[in-house]
């Protein structure tokens, strides 16, 4: 099967930290925008219930499948279009930082399960061991999430396995000030990862304060970024504002 063209919408949504019903009505906005925009795929940023290493996670966290996951899922049936979002998984005592991708019938393809946690990350989040790819309509896609991308390792097998496309829920919090030389920090990164490479990287990054946890003062940026094939920067989001963006790949 040919590779289609596939319009891919990405929602560089606002956090408010530890306020899952807020969270998930903005989330769920962008799903009506991305209906709206005729998208074949909406990606959404990672730990988007209650925010990377809210002191809400515990409580907030659902199994996958869970309630905002079948939710996710009847949505995408009803539109026919894919989704990527991050979610905080709690799985018996467990919690991951993980990742879903459901197809246009709403069916879950993969959950993901961040592998390159930051230290911070692994007193709150169980470390994930394993990679998934998927064919999805003529090619072959697969799902990180942020600091999956910063090594070679992840991407590298990623791409071992047939990847060409890889969605990458994230959220890249920086101290009030820093946010062009980080941005440009993690652009040389994806630069690096598919140099010489038929592959894209397609990443949502969240927006607002972080009020809460060890990362608290810091801003989540935006900045949600679009790198490859050979390095080439297609897309970059707006800093420190929402935004629903569209690229096709």
């Amino acid at each position: 099967m040919k590779p289609r063209r596939l319009k891919v919408g990405i929602g560089q949504a606002p956090m408010v930290m530890g306020d899952k019903c807020e969270n998930v009505r903005a989330l769920l906005r962008f799903v009506a925008e991305a209906a709206r925009e005729r998208c074949d795929l909406l990606i959404l940023p990672e730990c988007h219930l209650v925010g990377w290493l809210s002191p809400a996670a515990p409580r907030a966290a659902e199994p996958i499948p869970g309630p905002f996951t079948r939710k996710l899922s009847g949505l995408a049936k009803r539109h026919g279009m894919a989704i990527v979002a991050g979610i905080e998984e709690r799985e018996d005592a467990k919690l991951y930082n993980s990742a879903v991708f459901l197809d246009r019938q709403g069916e879950l393809q993969i959950r993901h399960r961040k592998i390159d946690e930051l230290d911070l990350g692994l007193a709150v989040y169980t470390r994930g061991t394993s990679l998934a790819a998927l064919e999805h309509e003529g090619r072959t896609v697969a799902v990180d999430i942020c600091a999956d991308s910063w090594g070679p390792e992840v991407t590298d097998a990623l791409y071992l396995m047939g990847a060409r496309l890889i969605f990458s829920p994230s959220a890249w919090a920086v101290e009030p000030g820093g946010e062009a030389t980080n941005i440009a920090w993690i652009t040389e990164t994806y630069r690096t990862r598919t140099k010489g490479r038929d592959l894209i990287i397609v990443a949502a990054n969240g927006v607002g304060p972080v009020t809460q946890g060890p990362w608290k003062g810091r801003i989540l940026q935006g900045n949600s970024l679009v790198v490859g094939p050979d390095g080439k920067k297609v897309l970059q989001g707006p800093t420190n504002k929402e935004a629903f963006l569209t690229v096709t790949v």
